[in-house]
């Protein structure tokens, strides 16, 4: 998205601020059935907007591995239930990041073109949700009813698309605090199967506590995994920041022999604070005869409903308290927006892969075979951007030299982001404007 003209004698400035014309066609996957074979890229007409309607442009799209569960089950999935995918398509996509191109006439007195929001997805009061049964962000231009528009929150500052689009995910991270936190005397917390994308966004949101004074008494935080690959990411990536923050991070394989004599030694009295990103029941229930008295068990979605046994009276004789969470509340995701806004959360440190449209696909499949450890943003816009490591766009995209030494060590910015190259090669531009 880059501030020099391209071949089509545009400036970011111009996309920004929406200065051409929404195009007739849009890119868009569509699933209609179970698997990846039903998942297909597709050229529309661009979705006819109602007078009660907005019209919006998809500027990024956090790839989540709840749009994998969706692939995988297609019509099996609960949130699908007596949902035609055949006929009506399921668009997937919920960590969206929009502008506003497009307002029908009765909604001029809450919405203007050029506004930009982010979505809460899960659309309680119509028991519906959008990236399921309602088209999602895996689209370029899209059309937003009434329903979804109660769900919007909009964006006040200028952060970053993949900063917005990540709101989504940190705002699950962070309402599973809200009733169980870390106490300031916590000393040792254990991120369980943290080498995933959501495991390391717990991982940040301990330091960043310590580094606030908010966790002073935190010392030791712990990360396993079954994945070497993984822990060596998260060791290289989080080592630094942590030992500078008063933490030793530790990156242990569970599966190790010598693991509960080294978990004895790391906590004789027990852990303080555990949460779990594991999907395996039997795993996460083992992992309570590692938590202190008064310990926290904070149970971070993976499981299926129903899975697992707990023995109620062990929890109270322990003093243990068991939470658990998977997902978030308008007010959750509008608290991380504003503090995203203000400077004291950056989003983007979870940011670990970007994709383009035609490959967005393929996105999804490294997303479901773990091949990225951190987040994937999808960007609709550049429609011809390959799945790319953030540390290997440097062979793909001339940064400047600042903004490509941090990219090097994979982290994204919105310098980053405002360089990248905009392809409009896709809308139909208007000819009388200065460039």
């Amino acid at each position: 998205m880059t501030t020099e003209t391209d071949g089509s004698g545009c400036k970011i400035s111009r996309y920004k601020g929406h200065e051409y014309e929404v195009p007739d066609k849009t890119l868009v996957w569509q699933l209609t059935g179970k698997g990846f074979e039903s998942f297909h890229l597709e050229e529309i007409d661009v979705p006819v907007m109602g007078p009660k309607d907005i019209l919006f442009r998809s500027d990024s799209n956090g790839i989540c591995f709840s749009d994998v569960k969706i692939v995988h089950t297609g019509p099996d999935h609960p949130r699908l239930e007596g949902y035609d995918m055949v006929r009506d398509k399921v668009v997937p996509g919920h960590e969206i990041s929009i502008t506003v191109v497009g307002v029908g006439e009765e909604a001029q007195e809450k919405f203007q073109v050029g506004e930009r929001y982010i979505v809460q997805a899960d659309m309680l009061e119509y028991n519906t949700a959008v990236g399921y049964a309602i088209w999602g962000g895996m689209i370029q231009y899209g059309v937003f009813d009434e329903r979804v528009q109660e769900y919007l929150i909009k964006i006040e500052e200028d952060i970053a698309y993949s900063q917005a689009s990540l709101v989504e995910p940190w705002a699950c991270i962070e309402a599973s605090y809200q009733r169980a936190d870390l106490q300031p005397e916590d000393r040792v917390c254990w991120v369980l199967g943290g080498g995933g994308p959501m495991g390391q966004m717990h991982l940040i949101r301990t330091i960043v506590l310590k580094e606030q004074g908010e966790a002073p008494g935190i010392e030791v935080i712990l990360v396993t995994d079954v994945s070497d690959e993984r822990l060596g990411a998260v060791s290289k990536r989080y080592g630094e920041r942590a030992k500078a923050a008063g933490i030793e991070l530790l990156c242990w394989d569970p599966r190790d022999e010598d693991f509960d004599d080294r978990m004895k030694e790391l906590a004789p009295g027990g852990v303080d604070y555990i949460v779990a990103c594991a999907q395996i029941a039997a795993v996460v229930n083992d992992s309570r005869r590692f938590l202190k008295r008064y310990g926290v068990l904070n149970l971070f979605a993976g499981l299926k409903r129903g899975e697992g046994d707990l023995n109620l009276g062990d929890i109270h004789y322990d003093q243990h308290t068991i939470t658990g969470n998977s997902g978030s509340r308008i007010d959750d995701m509008e608290k991380v927006l504003r503090l995203t806004e203000q400077g004291r959360m950056d989003t983007n440190a979870s940011a670990g892969a970007v994709v383009g449209m035609k490959a967005c696909s393929e996105g999804v499949q490294a997303v479901a075979e773990g091949k990225i450890t951190n987040k994937t943003i999808l960007y609709p816009q550049l429609p011809d951007l390959p799945l790319t490591r953030i540390q290997d766009l440097p062979e793909l995209v001339k940064f400047s030299p600042e903004v490509e030494k941090e990219v090097s060590e994979g982290l994204w910015s919105q310098e980053a982001e405002k360089e990248m190259p905009v392809s409009y090669t896709h809308l139909t531009l208007p000819t009388n404007r200065e460039v």
